[in-house]
This record gives C-alpha cells, sequence and structure tokens, in this order.
C-alpha cells in the first residue's frame, strides 16, 4: 500500500482533498495534513513550519512517500523533499513555483483588502468553480485569515528555491491548468529546472483544478503511483 501526502494550498485545507481522499483511500493510505493556522491546526502560518510539518509526517512512514502539493503548497511539498530527498518516492507540483517576486504586488493589494472582500474574491477559485463548494473554500479562507495570506506571500516573494533544485532528483511531475496563467511560465520554469521532471498541462484547467476536474487530477495521481 504506497502513502500519498497531500498539501493543500495557501488559505485552503485539507477538506479541499475530498475527493481524491475518497478516491484513493481505498488501495492507498492517504494523509492530507492542514498546514499551520488552517483548518484545525493552529497557527501562525509560514512556509518554513509548514514544510517542517509536512517533513514530520513524511518522516513517520516506514516507506518513502507520494508527495503532492497545489499553488503554495506545491512550494511547502518542494521545501520539505529538499529537506530529506530519499523519502520521497515521487513528487506532483500542481501551480506551484520555485521563485515568485510577482507575489510582492499581490501582498500589497491584499493588505489593503478586508477579509471579507479577500474571501468573496478568492472563493469561487478556492472552490474550483464548483458552487457547491464554495462555502467550504470561504469557511477555510476565513480560518486562515488575511494574515495567513500577507506572511505567505511575502515569504514567498523573497524565497528562492531555483539553485537548489538539482539537487532534487525525485520522479516529478509538474501541472499546471491552461487557464493558470500566471503560473504557466513558473510551471515550466519548475520542469526545466527539476532534474527529473515532466510538465502536463490541463486544457481548460485554472489554479485549483483538483475540485474544478476532480476525476482528471485523480487519475494523474494514479498514473504516477501505478
Amino acid at each position: 500500500m504506497s502513502v500519498i501526502v497531500l498539501v493543500h494550498a495557501l488559505g485552503s485545507s485539507s477538506r479541499a482533498w475530498q475527493p481524491q481522499i475518497a478516491a484513493l483511500a481505498e488501495r492507498h493510505k492517504v494523509l492530507a495534513p492542514d498546514l499551520p493556522g488552517h483548518g484545525e491546526a493552529p497557527g501562525p502560518f509560514g512556509l518554513e513550519p509548514a514544510a517542517f510539518a509536512v517533513a514530520e509526517l513524511i518522516a513517520a512512514e516506514s516507506e518513502p512517500v507520494h508527495l503532492v502539493g497545489i499553488s503554495v503548497g506545491a512550494t511547502v511539498a518542494m521545501l520539505a523533499a529538499l529537506d530529506d530527498p530519499v523519502r520521497i518516492a515521487s513528487l506532483t507540483l500542481s501551480g506551484g513555483t520555485a521563485h515568485a517576486p510577482g507575489v510582492a504586488l499581490q501582498r500589497n493589494l491584499m493588505r489593503l483588502m478586508p477579509t471579507g472582500m479577500i474571501v468573496a474574491l478568492m472563493s469561487g477559485m478556492y472552490a474550483g468553480g464548483r458552487p457547491e463548494r464554495r462555502p467550504q473554500a470561504k469557511a477555510d479562507l476565513r480560518t486562515a485569515g488575511k494574515h495567513a495570506f500577507l506572511t505567505g506571500l511575502a515569504e514567498l516573494a523573497a524565497l528562492d528555491l531555483r539553485p537548489r533544485l538539482a539537487d532534487l532528483k525525485t520522479p516529478t511531475l509538474i501541472l499546471c491548468g491552461t487557464k493558470d496563467k500566471e503560473n504557466i511560465a513558473p510551471a515550466k520554469e519548475l520542469a526545466e529546472t527539476l532534474p527529473n521532471a515532466r510538465l502536463d498541462l490541463i486544457p481548460e484547467a485554472g489554479h485549483i483544478w483538483n475540485l474544478q476536474f476532480p476525476d482528471l487530477f485523480t487519475a494523474k495521481l494514479q498514473e504516477r503511483i501505478a
């Protein structure tokens, strides 16, 4: 039985992986932690504490795990994998980046917004465009709060993992939706920089597309694990 670790996006929670957990849990051990300051996990949020929490979870397993991250969760997954690459059987990174100085502008804009506006603007994307998922997305965004976004975006703007990626020889699948336009270039950069990576652009998919096209996302994971 393979072990799969699913790392959610900044402002989300483990609940955003419900379709994948339901589909994969019969044949695999699926772990979907809440990152610090998200869901039921105490805060505050930070990239390093988040990566440490994921790395601790992985270290407790007897066999290498299949590590999956989406959005900022993909960056957290890379940080955890770099901590102990031998513990990672495969990586799947969706909508992630190793270097994102442009998010500093996004952070400055978010500083001016009240939390309610942030929730209203982002809940559709965090629901994968599915109305039935929107209440969950709103609740997760409120739980994480504005401070988690400001911290996460500030740390992401200052981070540059590119010099370290040559050390990460784990088989890696880079995913990005064709409608997630701002993350296509970072996805291509990851695929070109990681030594053992392959890029798969997903037609019509947005940023949180594991909820938009859950069966397709799960199929991509099953291809990696089979």
